[in-house]
């Protein structure tokens, strides 16, 4: 009973607006005292939070939130996307494969759902617009491309698991890479016969000089997903390490290769990073003692216990563990979502023998769904914002990705090989 308590007030806050770690803060103090906890434990508090922030993996999130403000402000997402159209535009659906392709690379230097729709979103809308693309299929179609940031490795929310569960990142960001992949090329066959049906115009075949020509320009960005991926799995860089040397090697870029980036420009990114990385690790610091109220409680064992009672297989409660991350979703970010369930599902999920890493893969699909479902859905807003287009109007075009998403988060939790081939190869 207790358990549904906490989660009804923790929706309730959230719903008239109340921060994220404000909320998880005062529904850990609430619920602490109604289970008859002593209130000198409370000075605590302050100690969980810190030792909550304080891991090694964590400290990852600035440098990769800096290398995605970088990369909006330095070019990197034009050369893709100019690169990515050349190739596909004369396809069925061309250009929205080629948004879709430039969010995957995008997806792979910053991590960030945000980010990758943002700086797609600003150039690629221009060009679909013009080339006859329905605006609010546009928009839907960047927005899901986006939603592969926190699939796609390197992702925060997958170091945010990492830290939480204290898996490894390597292994996390090897299980994510295929999955990711696949929903890439889900989204593209989805987005050729959409266009096809609807009709949309295809551009005229791109002589091979032009198409080389792009690629020199992109090469350098091409590049830095080689460099955070090749250092790290190679041995050369730890998560933390990787995510800094991006963050450089994307300055210089922006400086020297693109020339977008200009010395006044580095004050106002850096304070956005600022304010990102404390909003993030506020949250992060009120969860620590909201999983501690959970351990307190006992909510987890008698979770466990009542579900391994009701099921004899791990298949139903994979499926409600999905379902739950789906609608819890559409009315919470995901990072608080991931931070109030890891402590109960991953204990459950242990009890069935189910690998960890698997469930880590399966839970970042299922919270990226979030990003493309009202009212919540950031990057429709982002879009909306972005375009001027509706929210539900975008909502309504994006109902088909969020069912590849779906099905692809039930497949990767039934078929190991989708997500662990990989991570085994690199444990």
């Amino acid at each position: 009973m207790l358990m549904f308590v906490i989660f009804a007030a923790v929706l309730v806050l959230m719903l008239i607006g109340v921060s994220t770690a404000v909320t998880m803060g005062f529904a850990s103090i609430a619920t602490f005292l109604f289970a008859g906890g002593d209130p000198v434990r409370l000075f605590l508090v302050p100690q969980r939070m810190f030792a909550q922030v304080s891991g090694i993996t964590l400290m990852s999130i600035p440098f990769f939130l800096l290398m995605g403000n970088l990369m909006t402000v330095g070019g990197v997402s034009q050369s893709l996307f100019g690169f990515g159209r050349v190739c596909l535009g004369h396809r069925w659906g061309g250009l929205s494969n080629a948004a879709i392709v430039a969010c995957v690379v995008m997806a792979a230097m910053s991590g960030s759902a945000a980010a990758c729709a943002a700086g797609i979103g600003m150039i690629a809308i221009a060009e679909m617009t013009k080339s006859g693309y329905g605006r609010p299929f546009s928009c839907a179609t960047i927005a899901a491309g986006g939603a592969l940031g926190p699939i796609i490795p390197p992702s925060i929310t997958l170091i945010l698991y990492a830290g939480l569960t204290q898996t490894s990142v390597n292994a996390l960001f090897a299980a994510g890479a295929v999955p990711g992949l696949l929903l890439g090329i889900g989204f593209m066959a989805w987005s050729s016969f959409l266009c096809a049906r609807k009709g949309y115009a295809k551009t005229e075949p791109v002589p091979m000089r032009e198409r080389w020509i792009a690629f020199k320009e992109a090469f350098f960005a091409l590049m830095t997903p080689v460099i955070v991926m090749g250092g790290m799995f190679g041995g050369l860089f730890t998560a933390t390490e990787a995510a800094a040397v991006a963050s450089l090697y994307v300055m210089f870029l922006g400086f020297f290769v693109y020339g977008t980036l200009h010395v006044k420009d580095l004050p106002r990114i850096f304070w956005e990073t600022v304010e990102q990385t404390a909003k993030v690790m506020f949250v992060i610091a009120t969860a620590g003692f909201f999983q501690y109220v959970l351990l307190y409680t006992r909510i987890p064992q008698q979770a466990i216990a009542f579900i391994s009672t009701s099921f004899e297989t791990v298949a139903p409660v994979l499926l409600i563990i999905i379902a739950l991350l789906v609608l819890m979703g559409c009315f919470m970010e995901g990072t608080a979502i991931l931070l109030i369930t890891v402590p109960i599902f991953v204990p459950l999920a242990k009890s069935f023998g189910y690998d960890v890493i698997q469930l880590g893969v399966v839970m970042c699909i299922a919270l990226a769904i979030g990003v493309l479902t009202p009212p919540v859905g950031l990057n429709l807003y982002v879009m909306s914002s972005i375009t001027g287009e509706k929210v539900m109007a975008i909502a309504k075009e994006a109902v088909g990705y969020v069912l590849i998403m779906i099905l692809a988060a039930i497949a990767v939790a039934f078929i190991p090989e989708l997500s662990l081939g990989l991570a085994h190869l690199v444990n």
